[in-house]
């Protein structure tokens, strides 16, 4: 899912590229969150079938469920910015285009990381069981 999202991102920063509008002001945080996007799902899908040793997992898997929180506080965090970017400058703005791009990314990213924290604390405790 954070692949898929990642591409739809930059697909998205490469075709506002093309247009003259002010919305390019979306570019710059669709296409940096975009790119974490990608490094999460790119990360995740190649550590999956490494991982044979139980006790090193189960704590690996604490450290990723614990990271949940920053991550929301951040994503929280830029989707606030991208608020307040929208209620300050008129649109048509690439101010007003930023903060809508920080608001679409990191709404994205609350609901990927929700379902994403959902499956890890279902494995770990499926890891748990098998002890």
């Amino acid at each position: 899912m954070f692949l898929a999202a990642g591409l739809a991102a930059l697909t998205v920063c490469a075709w506002l590229a093309t247009r003259p509008t002010a919305y390019r002001g979306m570019i710059p945080p669709l296409g940096v969150l975009g790119l974490v996007e990608i490094g999460i799902g790119a990360t995740v899908r190649l550590r999956a079938p490494r991982q044979v040793e139980a006790r090193r997992e189960r704590d690996r898997m604490r450290r990723v469920i614990a990271s949940f929180r920053i991550y929301k506080v951040v994503e929280t965090v830029v989707l606030t910015a991208g608020l307040t970017l929208m209620m300050l400058f008129p649109r048509h703005t690439v101010l007003y285009a930023s903060g809508l791009g920080c608001l679409l990314q990191a709404s994205v990213l609350l609901v990927l990381d929700r379902v994403a924290e959902r499956r890890a604390r279902e494995y770990a405790s499926g890891l748990k069981a098998n002890q």
